[in-house]
């Protein structure tokens, strides 16, 4: 029974392994490893399970605590498994992108951009940029937890659904980007510094490629300027920098053609409403579980 039991990050990891469960069973025959992903999904739907009841029987803060960030944490496992999923439904798409690029622009941004600007500095200040994305998607949630606790679980369900809508496109549609489209010096980058190998050892561990189209980057950076704009606007003012940083380096370290950053920032704000719209819904109707009492948070959903 999901009505008052689960977090918005459980509510919606749930969804998605019940959905990603239908679409595997759909291409079953094209699925490697099938006993391992649905092994993880039944683990994921069976672990939240278990904690939400162990959260009823016995409270807990920490517990609680756990409960509201292990999934959003585990994100990064989801976006991984696009890399499996994507050509189950259709064949890569890179050359298409690639080439919607040139009809555009009339040139190749993403290796034009590193062209023009080849000092390590300026490539320095690319890959911090890059890096924000996962202090925005981090950092945001928290500072909603400390500073507008009434805000978080509206907060937390637009990010973590607009990650989950963007891991749905990927499935469907595999596009890998520059740094695996494009051979020899035109896949290059100059090197920077500290920030340069951080994000390529992040890369190293993580990166797949996959889910270049929309930019996932630019579009959880939109919603997040979104969302700071309507309720923290001093933040939103603080940020706004690095937030422009970030879309320009998905381009200038070749992750993203220049069509995924379009993609990414009108899909971001369609997303956006959707999913504040679904929040609103399932929280009229007493299905999600909310973090804060209305005596914490003025408001009672």
């Amino acid at each position: 029974m999901l009505k008052k039991r689960y977090f918005s990050a459980e509510f919606l990891t749930l969804v998605y392994s019940l959905v990603t469960i239908v679409y595997m069973m759909l291409f079953f025959s094209r699925v490697d490893h099938p006993a391992l992903f649905f092994g993880i999904r039944l683990g994921a739907i069976a672990s939240i399970s278990f904690l939400a009841i162990a959260s009823e029987r016995y409270p807990s803060e920490l517990l609680k605590n756990i409960r509201q960030f292990l999934p959003f944490i585990l994100l990064g496992y989801w976006y991984s498994e696009t890399f499996f999923f994507s050509e189950m439904f259709t064949l890569n798409k890179d050359e298409f992108f690639c080439g919607l690029d040139q009809q555009l622009t009339g040139c190749q941004p993403s290796i034009l951009f590193s062209q023009l600007f080849p000092q390590a500095w300026f490539s320095e200040l690319m890959y911090f940029g890059y890096f924000s994305h996962y202090l925005f998607m981090f950092g945001i949630p928290l500072w909603f937890w400390f500073k507008h606790p009434q805000l978080f679980d509206r907060v937390v369900f637009i990010m973590v659904c607009t990650m989950f809508l963007y891991y749905s496109v990927y499935d469907l549609l595999p596009v890998a980007g520059p740094q695996f489209y494009f051979k020899g010096a035109d896949a290059m980058v100059p090197k920077g510094y500290v920030f340069c190998w951080l994000v390529h050892f992040i890369q190293w561990i993580g990166e797949y490629p996959t889910g270049a189209f929309p930019s996932s980057h630019v579009g959880m950076t939109i919603v997040v300027l979104i969302l700071t704009c309507r309720y923290d606007r001093r933040l939103f003012w603080c940020i706004l920098p690095v937030a422009c940083l970030l879309i320009c380096s998905t381009v200038y370290i070749k992750a993203h053609y220049f069509v995924d950053v379009l993609g990414g920032i009108l899909s971001a704000i369609l997303l956006y409403g959707v999913s504040g719209a679904l929040f609103d819904l399932l929280a009229e109707r007493k299905i999600l579980l909310i973090s804060f009492s209305k005596k914490d948070s003025g408001k009672e959903y």
